[in-house]
């Protein structure tokens, strides 16, 4: 009996989460943070470590249009992944690689501020109608509110 309620407590706290993320129709989440932009960076990586993602790629798009000649505060791109969703999401949609890796922005706000935005894969995910797909979309983005919530 005790297992059952600890199992079904469980089953309310986590799928209140979830569940908040697929009712959410914007395609991002976002949390402007008082760090600044290198401190913002370095905060959001720890915390996405914790959560089992690692940062794989890192463009530093306003170095990127500067070669064109177009200027934009600092906009940092992190590609991050976690293995394990990865691997899930390529069993489950072989094409899923088009959307990987999950995409995080930092943008400088000011010398102080910083503004963090993550992808919302449980929305984006929706358009495959793929429930496999879906329920990994689901854990991820929950990883990704657990994150933010901790900057």
């Amino acid at each position: 009996m005790k297992n059952k309620l600890i199992l079904i407590l469980l089953i309310i706290v986590f799928g209140t989460g979830v569940s908040h993320a697929q009712d959410s129709e914007k395609y991002y989440m976002n949390k402007t943070i008082s760090y600044d932009f290198e401190d913002a960076t370095s905060r959001l990586k720890a915390a996405l470590k914790d959560q089992g993602f690692g940062t794989i790629t890192e463009i530093e798009m306003h170095e990127k249009l500067a070669e064109k000649d177009f200027e934009i505060k600092p906009y940092r791109i992190l590609g991050v992944c976690n293995p394990g969703y990865a691997y899930k999401t390529l069993q489950a949609e072989e094409n899923i690689g088009l959307f990987l890796p999950c995409k995080v922005l930092v943008k400088y706000v000011d010398e102080t501020t910083t503004e963090i935005v993550m992808v919302n894969p449980s929305v984006l995910m929706k358009m495959l109608g793929n429930k496999d797909l879906m329920k990994v979309a689901d854990e991820v983005t929950l990883g990704f509110m657990t994150a933010l919530d901790a900057l």
